[in-house]
């Protein structure tokens, strides 16, 4: 079992590199639907989107920091929830880098998101491995 420091911010770079991969995903998809609209062949239009490719490279990450968290004993049912602040920092992305309009309903169950995620770390126990 490794330390809490290290798993917390192996949660850390698991929680940023899925919402700023999901970022680079919508980007991405956004340019590809531009070039296919002008008559680009689609596999033409996926070599000329690089976001597509960064956005998968750091979902990557983020199941690598999983697996890696799996490993070193922490339980499905903790890992999963806490990795929910994902939606927290999507929805900071969202707003700060695409200009996205975030409602206060969508940060009210934001905010609800985050109140369960602060019961579930309180109750983590991590198996030894």
């Amino acid at each position: 079992m490794k330390n809490l420091i290290s798993s917390v911010i192996l949660f850390g770079v698991a929680i940023i590199s899925l919402a700023y991969g999901n970022i680079l995903l919508k980007v991405g998809m956004d340019r590809y639907g531009t070039l296919t609209a002008t008559g680009l062949p689609t596999a033409q239009a996926l070599f000329r989107v690089p976001q597509l490719a960064g956005g998968a490279g750091l979902m990557l990450v983020q199941f690598v920091c999983t697996l890696t968290l799996f490993k070193w004993g922490w339980d499905a049912s903790v890992v999963i929830p806490v990795l929910g602040l994902c939606y927290l920092v999507m929805a900071i992305f969202a707003r700060w880098l695409l200009d996205e309009p975030v409602s206060p309903t969508r940060w009210f169950g934001i905010s609800l998101i985050v109140v369960g995620v602060f019961f579930v770390a309180r109750s983590a126990t991590v198996k030894n491995s």
